[in-house]
């Protein structure tokens, strides 16, 4: 992978910005707001005052009748070409994204640069589990089935319709958070290989003693990670993501240190953040949370060379 884990004497890491605007197929609502919201609050400029090159791409689709599941999988073939020559010419990939379902272009494109020798696992934040399937799910929101397809437990004829798509395995996985779950949802987790740290246990622990032992062993099996970041895993209390955020979060300071953690521990493949309603964050504490860490996973981007 053109990703290189030691930050060369040139500067920070040069950083493209995906920016995928939809929520459920529609352009621009709800959650599809937040990717636009940061931009336009200056997530590229307070990368450009940290030194970094910054390049800012938003990805569209043209349907004429948008539907929920054909738009997700249509964004995330475009979210694996971006991804993939992102990484193959030397940028690191920082998708603003408003659902999670996207995480499956970001996988494709990892792996289209990929090394072999280095396997990509996935260490994925988040209130929910997104480990529902059509058979378990009560809501049918697709994006509540994102981890679940992403280590391809559903929708396996359209994930392959994604260029290089391979389903993520789930020992190459660990889930932080998963504080709120369907009760077959939950059974599915408890009886997966996935490691799962939750939230009440980071509160407890620490993030330095409630992670370590699950990153040492997500290392003795991958290389380097894909860290994806619904922003739903602060408690609303501390800063609201969107409206299916749940009391017993993390508060932000809690979620850098936890972002720092992973990343001293692996070197990051590529970064989300994800599922930022605007509409539920009539404060703006989300929206500077939110700001903090993309310029945080710029700075812990490992060292690249655009090309």
């Amino acid at each position: 992978m053109a990703v290189d884990s030691r930050r060369p004497a040139g500067g920070p890491a040069p950083v493209q910005l995906l920016i995928v605007p939809y929520d459920s197929g529609h352009r621009g609502v709800r959650m599809g707001k937040g990717p636009e919201h940061l931009a336009g609050h200056g997530a590229a400029a307070r990368l450009r005052a940290a030194s970094h090159t910054v390049a800012e791409h938003p990805i569209e689709i043209d349907q004429a009748f948008p539907a929920e599941i054909a738009s997700a999988f249509a964004l995330q073939r475009a979210v694996a070409e971006h991804v993939g020559a992102a990484v193959a010419t030397g940028w690191f990939p920082l998708l603003l994204a408003g659902n999670c379902n996207n995480a499956v272009g970001v996988a494709a494109g990892l792996a289209a640069a990929a090394d072999e020798r280095a396997p990509v696992g996935v260490v994925w934040l988040d209130a929910h589990g997104d480990f529902n399937t059509p058979e378990t799910t009560t809501s049918g929101f697709l994006d509540g089935m994102a981890l679940a397809t992403l280590t391809g437990r559903c929708w396996r004829a359209l994930a392959v319709s994604v260029p290089r798509f391979r389903p993520v395995p789930e020992d190459h996985v660990l889930l932080l958070g998963g504080r709120d779950l369907d009760e077959q949802e939950r059974n599915a987790l408890e009886g997966s290989p996935m490691l799962w740290v939750p939230d009440a246990h980071i509160r407890e622990h620490g993030p330095a003693q409630a992670l370590g032992p699950a990153l040492d062993l997500l290392a003795s099996r991958v290389e380097l990670v894909y860290l994806h970041i619904d922003l739903d895993i602060h408690d609303p209390e501390y800063a609201p993501a969107n409206p299916y955020a749940a009391p017993g979060g993390l508060d932000p300071s809690t979620v850098r240190q936890v972002v720092r953690l992973v990343a001293e521990r692996l070197p990051l493949a590529a970064g989300t953040l994800a599922a930022y309603d605007p509409g539920c964050d009539t404060e703006d504490r989300m929206l500077t949370a939110a700001l903090d860490l993309v310029e945080l996973l710029a700075e812990l981007a490992p060292g690249t060379t655009p090309t």
